[in-house]
C-alpha cells in the first residue's frame, strides 16, 4: 500500500493529524521543527495506514467467508421436464 498524503485522508483523519502535531507542539513548549513536524505527522499517517489495513483484511475475510460454497449435485434438465406428454 502506498503511503497516505493528507488529501487521500477523511477529515477526521487529517484532523487527526493535526490534533497530533498540536499536542507534539504543546508537550515540547515550542513550535516544532520541521522534522519534528515531520516525524509527527509520518507516525501519525503509518497509524492511520496501518488501521485501514486491518479494516480491508477484515472486509477481505468476510466477503471470503460469504462467498457461495459449490455444492457436490449438479444441475439435472431431467427433473424440470414433466414425465406427462403435453396435450
Amino acid at each position: 500500500m502506498k503511503k497516505l498524503t493528507l488529501k487521500d485522508m477523511t477529515e477526521s483523519e487529517q484532523r487527526e493529524v493535526k490534533t497530533e502535531l498540536d499536542r507534539a507542539r504543546i508537550s515540547h513548549g515550542r513550535p516544532l521543527t520541521n522534522a519534528e513536524q515531520n516525524k509527527v505527522k509520518d507516525g501519525a499517517i503509518e497509524r492511520i495506514m496501518a488501521a485501514r489495513e486491518k479494516i480491508a483484511k477484515a472486509t477481505r475475510a468476510e466477503r471470503k467467508a460469504n462467498r457461495v460454497q459449490p455444492t457436490g449435485t449438479t444441475f439435472s434438465w431431467t427433473a424440470s421436464i414433466s414425465t406427462r406428454p403435453h396435450r
